[in-house]
């Protein structure tokens, strides 16, 4: 992991011009480096001053030129973000006077953090668990209201404590089916194994309800993609506009103004929606144009939600028509736009497609809130971030399916009237797998490479 004696520092603040620029220093040494840079009318050593205190002062360079006036925030381990000795540095923002503090720190013993090196000790000393210390970076590229809520939701340790409560679970089937190995002589076997059976078809169907969740937990992590498509002229362009309610996106009354995909985001009730207004379906001798209808399949193909918009003012062309027969099977919303002019298609003629339709004019906003409110249908089906422990995170996914998978196999086992020794061998892997996901069984090699994806400061 890394050296107990070493003492870390970062710039824990993006550079650049800003009121107020941090430092963070944490470990063993964390007061001695401050005692030698730090000038305060105190004469008492940091480490003799009061826990969670801030001291005004001065940095000072070797040769007892000021630097910068200060704020020293005192943290003392273990009661400390990473469990140690802990000084926060709060500087004016300027680049320059971070540079040189974080210089003179690092010339009185301190060294360079690595990316995520704070939190990775915060986790090592037992302060936080794996789950919890990748919510901390959840907290820091939240996209939303209703993500951020998530991300601490997890930092604050829900997530683990429903993980931890299987965990312990499981550890009572382990121990009660190993009873009945060692102890075949008191027929224990045709009481436990029926009801660890139970036990673990509950426990499945509770991962199973995780797994049918995280595709919620990681919309509101990570946003969903709506491609707005359709053929030239429809409209979408002035729907991108209206939605975000600027002028984003060149309208005319040309056909084909839009050549390239322009991506924005929006955030529906907390849930943030990339948008992407695509090109013109149609078929074009135009070699840019042809470009731009390529980029537009493709996006579609990757889109979570297609919104294809249709001109009402106008009967259903051979273009629209193949554009809602290729995304039949797909997550699509039909938009009949221009509702404010006088209607050529209705809904009833769209019918055969499967898809829900609605209509709006993005002219004048008509129907616009209730087109925000079927989209964010679409994009959330369940997901309740007040409530719940949701999975937002590809490798926790990845691994309560893998203790899924060792949980069915453990049952089935027990089913087939197999010896006990087989469940309980699959039963310890689930219950190695789901201690990955809180770091209490996993490899430290796969701790460096998380921790590996930090930012440098945190």
């Amino acid at each position: 992991m890394y050296d107990t004696t070493d003492t870390i520092a970062a710039i824990a603040t993006p550079l650049g011009e800003s009121g107020i620029g941090v430092i963070r220093i944490s470990g063993s040494h964390a007061y001695a480096v401050g005692d030698a840079i730090f000038r305060s009318p105190s004469r008492k050593p940091l480490a003799q001053r009061r826990d969670r205190s801030i001291q005004h002062g001065l940095v000072v360079a070797d040769d007892g030129r000021p630097v910068d006036e200060v704020l020293m925030l005192i943290m003392k381990g273990p009661h400390s973000y990473t469990a140690e000795d802990v000084l926060e540095i709060q500087c004016h923002g300027g680049r320059k006077a971070l540079e040189e503090i974080l210089s003179l720190v690092l010339a009185h013993g301190a060294r360079l953090a690595n990316p995520g090196e704070f939190t990775q000790r915060a986790f090592v000393n037992g302060r936080i668990d794996l789950a919890q210390a990748e919510a901390v970076m959840d907290v820091i590229q939240a996209k939303s209201r209703q993500g951020l809520t998530s991300a601490v939701n997890q930092l604050e340790g829900r997530l683990s404590k429903v993980i931890g409560a299987m965990r312990h679970e499981l550890t009572d089937f382990i121990t009660r089916l190993e009873v009945t190995i060692d102890y075949p002589e008191e027929d224990l076997e045709d009481i436990t194994v029926p009801d660890v059976a139970g036990a673990i078809r509950k426990q499945l169907a509770s991962l199973d309800e995780m797994l049918e969740a995280s595709h919620d937990g990681r919309i509101i992590r990570d946003g969903v993609m709506a491609a707005i498509a359709g053929t030239p002229n429809a409209g979408k362009s002035s729907l991108l506009n209206r939605l975000l309610q600027e002028d984003r996106a060149i309208v005319t009354d040309v056909p084909g103004t839009t050549r390239d995909v322009l991506e924005e985001w929006i955030s529906l009730k907390g849930v943030p929606v990339c948008l992407v207004d695509t090109a013109g379906i149609r078929e074009t001798d135009d070699t840019v144009e042809k470009i731009g209808v390529t980029k537009a399949k493709a996006y579609m193909d990757k889109a979570d939600i297609i919104l294809v918009v249709i001109d009402s003012s106008r009967p259903l062309s051979e273009e629209d028509r193949a554009i809602l027969e290729d995304t039949k099977e797909r997550n699509v919303l039909i938009v009949l736009n221009k509702s404010d002019l006088t209607p050529v298609v209705a809904e009833k003629d769209l019918g055969q497609y499967g898809h829900p339709v609605l209509s709006l004019s993005a002219g004048t906003g008509e129907g616009l809130e209730a087109l925000k409110e079927q989209l964010l249908s679409l994009a959330l089906s369940h997901a309740d971030t007040a409530g719940s422990a949701l999975l937002t995170n590809t490798r926790h996914i990845e691994l309560v399916r893998q203790s899924r998978e060792a949980l069915k196999r453990a049952l089935d086992s027990i089913e087939a009237g197999m010896p006990v020794d087989c469940a309980v061998v699959d039963l310890r892997e689930a219950w190695d797998l789901l201690g990955s996901i809180t770091g209490d069984t996993v490899h430290d090699d796969m701790v460096e490479e998380i921790f590996s994806r930090f930012c440098l400061g945190k």
